[in-house]
């Protein structure tokens, strides 16, 4: 399973990746347990674009673009939608 979402509209004070993890529900709702959940979201979606050479995954060699959240998402797969900040090409990024 790879996760994914069709989000292609805007609502005020939001952005595509919070309007994109409210799709996490449906997941719980579905018992999907954490740990696959997040392998969805990274490296099976990598692997479905065909991008796993590149991207999904947190190793030498690959993109390494990340968030950070305040809580173990394995534990509470919500944290997902509680982002610190994303770390991309090696700049943080925090919404203050």
């Amino acid at each position: 399973m790879a996760f994914g979402t069709d989000v292609i509209f805007t609502l005020p004070g939001e952005t595509r990746g919070t309007l994109a993890a409210e799709y996490v529900n449906s997941w719980v709702e579905a018992d999907v347990p954490a740990k696959d959940t997040l392998q969805a979201m990274t490296v099976n979606a990598a692997r479905l674009l065909g991008v796993d050479g590149e991207r999904g995954a947190i190793k030498p060699g690959l993109a390494a673009d990340i968030i950070a959240m305040p809580e173990n998402p394995l534990e509470n797969i919500q944290a997902v939608r509680k982002v610190s900040f994303v770390m991309k090409d090696g700049n943080v990024f925090k919404n203050e």
